[in-house]
């Protein structure tokens, strides 16, 4: 056991100085050697400094009962039976060992950032987070793998998707050492949040092998829904890949899954997923058929399924602009301000203005996109509506033979159509 990192993690956590600690049995110098695990220090020594930081010297962490709980509390919101990890951690809260014994309390806070972030609540999850970094030079491997992972996931809900995949890398690594001490179900968590990492990283290749690796761990274990998952960021990833046949095997097998487990979120998504690639292949009528029917199960419980539920109505406000229907897309348009109501949301705010300019002829549309909407979307690197609204404002340029500037936001949209060559189905 790691006497020193024991010391100094309760030392630090209850603010006391190392001449604090050491008054009485042992030089400061001393006690800083011991932290640093440059001296093992007699039983006796290493009692007197425990006892004086209120812990048991006898106790051990790794069979500890609170342990086993540690782990079921955190298996239980990974698979989302919130009102089992409700009660756990009640239950691991009151007791007094999880929150002074090292090795648990740093499991605990540890588990406590995941938890925190399936909640949505990215601002405490990070404050969390932040908390605990401090006591990284006492972490063991098992420590450091869950460290790496949650600040992989933490880094992926901030939208920093490259450290997010370097940070799971890491934890990748330590997972090797320990091994023995996790279930296979783990094993398929690590591959299925690298698989969604990479996606979003643009390392396509990386991404489909990681979710066949999760695929096959869950498919071992009969869990349709984590099936399911894998199969809509697979029919994501050839998608992007261009090969859209697969992709559409990958939704429908999905789709199947989700019918048979009555998973109305994940049917939302398939039919969102299905509505993008027939819109990228032109077949425009297919796509407003199939981002339909997701509305049908869109509950608009979560603010994620309320994003959802505007990126849908953009979506089908799109579909209808292409095929030249502009009832309809004004239809979608009151759908969609109805609902601003309920949810703001700044960027589908604009999407929707933008329509509603363009159906109209307005003529204050070119110094709107030029002062308001490309800015917007330059400052939150949006880059598929950069792209989209510089192309439209060339165009329109074009039409009024200034050139020059045409020409500027034209050159834009290319750059940034080679830089990102991924996102593809872009055009209005």
């Amino acid at each position: 056991m790691e006497y020193g990192k024991v010391l100094r993690f309760h030392r630090v956590k209850q603010g006391l100085t190392q001449n604090q600690l050491a008054d009485g049995i042992i030089s400061p110098a001393y006690l800083s050697k011991i932290e640093n695990d440059q001296t093992v220090p007699a039983f006796e020594v290493l009692e007197m400094l425990y006892e004086r930081l209120g812990l048991d010297f006898h106790d051990s962490s790794y069979n500890h009962p609170s342990k086993e709980k540690l782990k079921e509390w955190y298996e239980s919101f990974v698979f989302k039976h919130k009102e089992k990890a409700q009660r756990l951690m009640e239950e691991l809260l009151s007791q007094e060992d999880t929150l002074n014994n090292h090795h648990l309390y740093i499991i605990f806070e540890l588990f406590r950032v995941r938890h925190l972030l399936l909640e949505l609540d990215v601002e405490k999850a990070y404050e969390t987070w932040e908390n605990i970094r401090q006591h990284k030079d006492s972490f063991d491997e098992e420590m450091k793998f869950y460290y790496h992972l949650i600040t992989g996931l933490l880094k992926y809900y901030q939208g920093d998707f490259e450290d997010s995949f370097q940070e799971l890398m890491v934890a990748k690594n330590y997972s090797s050492s320990i091994a023995l001490e996790l279930k296979d179900w783990e094993f398929g968590d690590l591959y299925y949040i690298l698989a969604l990492s990479t996606s979003q990283a643009n390392h396509i290749s990386a991404s489909v092998f990681y979710v066949d690796q999760a695929l096959e761990i869950y498919q071992a274990r009969y869990d349709l829904d984590k099936s399911a998952d894998c199969h809509i960021l697979q029919g994501i990833n050839y998608s992007k890949l261009k090969n859209y046949a697969k992709s559409l095997e990958n939704f429908h097998s999905a789709r199947k899954i989700a019918m048979q487990t009555s998973n109305r979120n994940q049917l939302n998504l398939v039919y969102i997923n299905i509505g993008t690639l027939e819109s990228r292949i032109g077949n425009h009528h297919s796509a407003i058929n199939n981002y339909k029917n997701s509305l049908e199960y869109n509950d608009s419980d979560t603010t994620y399924k309320q994003s959802y539920l505007h990126t849908t109505i953009h979506s089908l406000i799109l579909e209808h602009y292409r095929i030249g229907d502009y009832e309809g897309c004004s239809k979608w348009i009151e759908e969609g301000e109805k609902e601003l109501e309920k949810y703001a949301s700044k960027p589908h705010q604009l999407h929707y203005d933008f329509y509603k300019r363009m159906i109209n002829d307005d003529p204050t549309l070119i110094d709107h996109l030029e002062t308001v909407m490309i800015p917007y979307f330059q400052e939150k690197k949006e880059h598929i509506y950069i792209i989209r609204y510089s192309m439209v404002l060339a165009n329109l340029l074009e039409k009024k033979r200034m050139y020059k500037k045409s020409s500027t936001y034209l050159r834009l949209a290319i750059q940034l159509l080679n830089k990102h060559s991924h996102l593809g189905g872009i055009l209005l």
